[in-house]
C-alpha cells in the first residue's frame, strides 16, 4: 500500500508553530524573569505589582507556546487530537490573551496583527482545508 502524503500546507504550518512556539518560549522565560526581578525589587509583593491580568496573561502565553509546540508535532503526524484539536485550543486562547492585551489597553501594532492573524488562519485552516488530513 502506497502512504498517504502530508500535503505541504501542512508541513508549512508545523513549521511555523515550531518557530512561533519557540519565540512563544522565549518570551516566557523573559516574562519569568523579569517577574522574578520584580519580586526581590519589591519584596515579594510580586502579586501586587503584576496584578491578576498579568499572572493571567503569563499563563496564557505559556499555555499558547506549549499549544503551538504540540499541535505542530500533530500537524507533522496528521493527528486528529494533538494537530486539529490542539491547533484550535491555540488559536482560542492566542485571540483570547490578544484580546486581553488590547482590552487593557495595550498598543496596537505589528506583534498584535501577528498574534490576531495566525491564530484566526490556524482555526481556519485546520478546521476546513487540512480537516480530512489530520485523522490518524
Amino acid at each position: 500500500m502506497a502512504e498517504e502524503k502530508r500535503p505541504g500546507g501542512l508541513t508549512a504550518l508545523a513549521v511555523l508553530n515550531f518557530v512561533f512556539g519557540g519565540f512563544g518560549v522565549l518570551g516566557v522565560l523573559a516574562m519569568a524573569a523579569l517577574f522574578g526581578f520584580f519580586n526581590e525589587l519589591s519584596e515579594g509583593e510580586i502579586a501586587k505589582e503584576v496584578g491578576g491580568e498579568g499572572i493571567f496573561r503569563f499563563i496564557l502565553t505559556a499555555l499558547s507556546a506549549a499549544l503551538l509546540i504540540v499541535s505542530g508535532i500533530g500537524y507533522l503526524g496528521q493527528k486528529r487530537v494533538l494537530g486539529r484539536m490542539m491547533g484550535s485550543f491555540y488559536g482560542i486562547a492566542s485571540i483570547a490573551n490578544n484580546g486581553l492585551s488590547l482590552a487593557v489597553g495595550e498598543e496596537f501594532n505589528f506583534g498584535t496583527i501577528v498574534g490576531l492573524v495566525y491564530p484566526v488562519l490556524t482555526l481556519i485552516l485546520v478546521n476546513t482545508i487540512f480537516k480530512d488530513d489530520l485523522v490518524n
